[in-house]
């Protein structure tokens, strides 16, 4: 038997459809269980696809696609329900050592501060009180004190305080601030609703999930797959007598939920200002493996659900990839910068007062 390129090509590729979309979940579960921690991954990512990759199975029983994606559901149960597992391990294991990173609160399921976040509220409440150090000064005192000269350093040439120039640019970016402002109440007006009503959906629902223990949890999703398997069998015998296309119903919910997988890690991210804990590998995984996926969909002559799917998710990709991109690179050279620059003038403050004396 003789094989073409063209048909090595595709085994090879099938065989990768199966394979590479998992690693990026393992390596994360390798990183969670040797951290400890996971904040900088959202449990409802895998929640997702353990969903959408068992409706997937149940659709293959109404309609036969292309096994190699069968086959990648099948091996995703496992690696999702072990990641679960992994997480709740990790959650139950940070509250009885009391190093939780987020406090439920059960009478509404939602996310209250964490620990860390108190103590900081704490330690603010103590440096605000009357008579503490932090404690605010009576404002004309605080204008003598900024008046009098600071300790051996009497005699030293106060710089000006700014430039003409310096005055003007900075008059100028006041300008520009003031005229962009109700340009971003208006965004903002209609997107933190909206951003709100989300956090509230993952709070509510990441509450739920990490409420159970891995058995429970375990048990949960058996008992709601041999449901849902019921019930789907029923609808196959009932309505493809009458429409024969009836199981592409199961196809597109099984794939409009694996389209929003991506969505609560863009919450998560946004939420905390961070992808800290999200390995490389996993965001990777999903913007070139989405591209990869879409492409040989195109080409292999896929089902439209398969097609539409990932052509949403390459979508959050590239918000998933532009976060990445923000919150490792760009803020963090500001960051650096901003504390270079106030280094910097310390510097040559100290080298002046040196010079006075």
């Amino acid at each position: 038997m003789h094989w073409s390129l063209m048909e090595v090509l595709q085994v090879i590729f099938q065989v990768g459809l199966v394979i590479v979309p998992h690693i990026g979940y393992v390596v994360q579960c390798i990183v969670i269980h040797r951290t400890r921690s996971f904040d900088g991954y959202a449990p409802l990512v895998s929640l997702i696809l353990l969903t959408s990759n068992t409706l997937r199975i149940f659709y293959y029983i109404g309609h036969r696609y292309l096994l190699a994606l069968f086959i990648q559901a099948v091996v995703g149960v496992p690696v999702h329900g072990g990641l679960l597992w992994k997480i709740l391990e990790v959650h139950w294991w940070e509250l009885l050592h009391g190093q939780s990173a987020g406090v439920y609160n059960e009478s509404d399921a939602v996310i209250s501060d964490t620990p860390s976040e108190q103590a900081s509220a704490e330690a603010a409440k103590v440096f605000s009180a009357p008579g503490s150090a932090g404690a605010k000064r009576d404002p004309t005192a605080e204008s003598q004190d900024d008046a009098a000269p600071l300790p051996h350093t009497e005699g030293i040439p106060v710089q000006q305080a700014a430039s003409s120039s310096d005055a003007h640019h900075t008059i100028g970016v006041v300008e520009n601030v003031s005229t962009s402002q109700p340009r971003l109440s208006c965004i903002a007006a209609v997107t933190d609703p909206l951003l709100r009503f989300l956090f509230r959906i993952e709070d509510c629902l990441e509450a739920c999930f990490l409420r159970h223990t891995g058995l429970q949890f375990l048990c949960t999703y058996l008992l709601a797959a041999v449901t849902s398997l019921l019930v789907i069998l029923l609808y196959y015998v009932s309505i493809s007598i009458f429409w024969e296309d009836a199981p592409v119903v199961v196809g597109y919910m099984a794939l409009t939920i694996e389209a929003l997988l991506v969505l609560p890690q863009i919450l998560r991210n946004a939420r905390r200002s961070s992808t800290k804990g999200l390995t490389v590998l996993l965001v990777l995984t999903w913007a070139c493996g989405d591209v990869a996926k879409v492409v040989y969909f195109i080409y292999a002559k896929q089902s439209l659900p398969f097609i539409v799917c990932g052509c949403f998710q390459i979508l959050l990709d590239i918000v998933v990839v532009a976060q990445f991109i923000f919150y490792r690179f760009i803020r963090k050279r500001d960051g650096e910068l901003c504390v270079e620059g106030e280094g910097v003038a310390d510097r040559r403050y100290r080298e002046a007062a040196i010079m006075a004396l």
